[in-house]
């Protein structure tokens, strides 16, 4: 019944994190060229040989012109109007150990394509397609997109990108579509109307993110297991809205996780999700959702209900003290105390009958050898039902977390 430990679990995650890009790092050879802003591939491994011909080029200015042919690779021209087309196909190719750096691709659409060991370093993705791509192979061959790299209304459908680190980078109006996030981090990334469709997200984690959309579209199931972690969201908090934001996408992570069979890890989105729509009311709504968290904390927290029983328990004997109690001749009532300063000699003995008879009267057990009087009779009537809802709330809140 631990509750989820998001301090613990995301330490973890960014030590993984450094160990990958050392790990990482050692791969890498740079052999990206940028010429007046237009982006020239010459695509070769860590050993130094080509992956295509050395003199096989792919020129991309801006989606405009995007002529594809052998040029030489010292001669950098203009090319005729003949070679403009609106979106780009690049296929089966293979691009190993390559370093893009400030590299900008828009209107381009990768099918089929290889990216074993590449790094995507402050890159601009716009308009681009990346279908039936593999960015990963069991060589530990990982991608990087990393230091302000930006994808803008991209795709990601049927790809691999298990293991690949997304660091300080942007992404909007992305879909991933049944591509495996397995193993993935992203870190520091920043979300904004990002749909997930059937991918695998197993030992996904998102640490630092802030994430003002993400929705699952999903036809069978993204997948989710008891590693797969998503960090709290950092929010602005001077405005109101993103707790509402926030609220959203904490209720999306926990119906999915809730879809994998794993309720406990749920459970503990949810109670995030209710916290960030108890921030984002106001008025009567926040006044009934203090009290759902008083309570119980929205049905999560069994300890909540517990301890506002011990409250409600040490409350009413504090006021029976005052509204005054029959034990057998002697009668408890300090209802004059503040008034004529009586004598406090047999305050401790009152005050542990007073609390006996809040305990009985609490559990509705009433042995009878303490009667109330005067006020303190509506009272008890009042702490009767307030113990009988109590302690029903805390045996079903208990009962559920016991049974996940």
């Amino acid at each position: 019944m631990q509750t989820y430990n998001f301090s613990k679990i995301k330490n973890d995650v960014e030590e993984e994190l450094k160990i990958r890009k050392i790990e990482n790092e050692k791969k890498y050879f740079k052999h990206i060229e940028i010429y007046k802003n237009k982006f020239l591939i010459k695509t070769e491994n860590i050993n130094g040989k080509s992956t295509l011909d050395y003199n096989d080029m792919y020129h991309i200015e801006d989606g405009s012109k995007i002529p594809i042919k052998k040029i030489n690779s010292k001669s950098i021209g203009e090319f005729k109007d003949e070679y403009n087309i609106k979106i780009l196909k690049l296929r089966n190719i293979e691009f190993k150990y390559n370093m893009f750096s400030n590299c900008k691709f828009k209107n381009i659409e990768f099918y089929n394509c290889v990216f074993y060991g590449n790094t995507f370093s402050t890159c601009k993705f716009n308009d681009v397609k990346f279908i039936d791509c593999n960015f990963y192979n069991t060589k530990e061959c990982i991608s990087v997109f990393d230091r302000k790299s930006i994808l803008v209304n991209c795709e990601f459908k049927k790809c691999n990108v298990e293991k690949g680190i997304f660091e300080s980078i942007t992404l909007k109006n992305v879909k991933f579509e049944r591509t495996s996030l397995k193993e993935c981090i992203f870190n520091n990334v920043y979300f904004n109307k990002i749909i997930i469709n059937d991918c695998d997200m197993r030992s996904c984690k998102i640490i630092n993110p802030d994430i003002k959309e993400l929705e699952f579209e999903d036809n069978y199931l993204s997948k989710f297991d008891e590693y797969t972690f998503i960090d709290k969201i950092i929010i602005d908090k001077k405005y109101k809205k993103n707790y509402n934001y926030a609220f959203k996408v904490y209720k999306n992570i926990a119906s999915k996780f809730e879809s994998n069979g794993l309720l406990n890890i749920a459970g503990e989105y949810y109670y995030i999700s209710k916290c960030m729509e108890h921030k984002s009311l106001s008025g009567l709504s926040k006044a009934k959702s203090s009290i759902f968290w008083l309570l119980c904390g929205y049905g999560e927290r069994p300890t909540f209900a517990l301890i506002t029983s011990l409250e409600i328990v040490l409350f009413f004997a504090v006021v029976y003290m005052i509204t005054g109690l029959s034990v057998g001749e002697y009668v408890i009532n300090y209802k004059e105390l503040i008034f004529q300063g009586l004598p406090l000699e047999n305050l401790n003995t009152d005050f542990m009958q007073s609390l006996y008879f809040s305990i009985v009267t609490f559990t509705t057990v009433g042995y009878g050898d303490i009667t109330p009087i005067d006020l303190s009779i509506l009272l008890s009537g009042i702490e009767m039902l307030l113990g009988v809802t109590m302690v029903g709330v805390w045996t079903a809140t208990l009962a559920r977390k016991i049974t996940r």
